[in-house]
């Protein structure tokens, strides 16, 4: 069966076709997985050479549905500043092959380090893990086995642990087992192992309450207290990292279809990897 995908997701992202605009849109089945295909979607520069490319690991649950239009607008405007993005399903998500109740932790940590393969060799350049609530514990977890794949780390709203990130599973009828190993995960800094040069972390979150600090406040100091310490783990253990913040609704839960799109988080993103490059 041929891989299918719903124009609600690309809708906002504008032209995707490569004809009319700077990225191009390529849904891709990939064969030779565990276990039947996997389904992802490619975004790349239309107008120019790859100058770098990212993963992106989903929310999961709930949240990966509703998050899927602001990603693909985000997908689509990185990939229009010369970014290879790639938003994969894992096993038993989405249009991937597998049911939710089938799913194990390591079934997904082995999609996560050859999706990264697959993405480091698409184009030249950094390249980046783009981790979305909890798509950013998942990111973590593999981060030791991905070693030299990886030159900085992305992570979006990223929860404090698995425990704190059960919420928003726990209607998403996956297994307890994997439930349960799922809760033991944490956003805390990773050793630094033998790596001379370690990667840069960005962790961006949003904001909508209406007392947003003044001009000339740090950005840093409109994070959540969680968040602060969360940063100064990374710090502590040696990689250089920063946090921002943008004035925006969140995106991951149903009102987002209603909400125009978080044009200030996409400004926010693109400057933290501006930097990188």
């Amino acid at each position: 069966m041929e891989p299918w995908i719903s124009v609600s997701t690309t809708r906002d992202a504008a032209r995707v076709d490569g004809r009319d605009g700077p990225a191009r849109f390529e849904p891709a089945r990939l064969e030779g997985f565990e276990n039947g295909a996997r389904f992802g979607v490619w975004w790349t520069p239309a107008e120019r050479e790859p100058q770098g490319t990212i993963l992106c690991i989903q929310p999961l649950g709930n949240e990966r549905e509703f998050a899927r239009r602001v990603i693909a607008a985000q997908a689509w405007r990185l990939a229009g500043h010369g970014w290879v993005v790639f938003v994969p399903d894992l096993y038993g998500c989405g249009d991937s092959a597998g049911e939710a109740a089938e799913v194990s932790l390591d079934a997904w940590r082995r999609d996560l380090l050859r999706f990264a393969a697959l993405v480091r060799r698409r184009a030249q350049g950094p390249n980046v893990l783009w981790g979305v609530r909890a798509g950013a514990l998942l990111g973590v977890d593999i981060a030791v086995a991905l070693d030299q794949l990886v030159d900085a780390y992305l992570f979006w709203q990223a929860p404090e642990s698995g425990r704190s990130a059960a919420g928003s599973l726990a209607a998403s009828g996956l297994p307890a087992a994997l439930l349960a190993s799922f809760g033991n995960l944490q956003m805390r800094a990773l050793a630094a192992g033998g790596r001379s040069t370690l990667p840069a972390v960005r962790f961006v979150e949003v904001d909508d309450e209406p007392a947003w600090p003044a001009d000339g406040v740090p950005a840093s100091d409109h994070v959540r207290a969680a968040t602060r310490t969360l940063a100064e783990s990374w710090i502590a253990a040696g990689y250089p990292t920063e946090t921002r913040s943008a004035r925006a609704a969140p995106f991951w839960d149903a009102g987002q279809y209603t909400r125009p799109l978080p044009e200030a988080l996409f400004d926010v993103t693109e400057d933290c990897l501006e930097s990188l490059r």
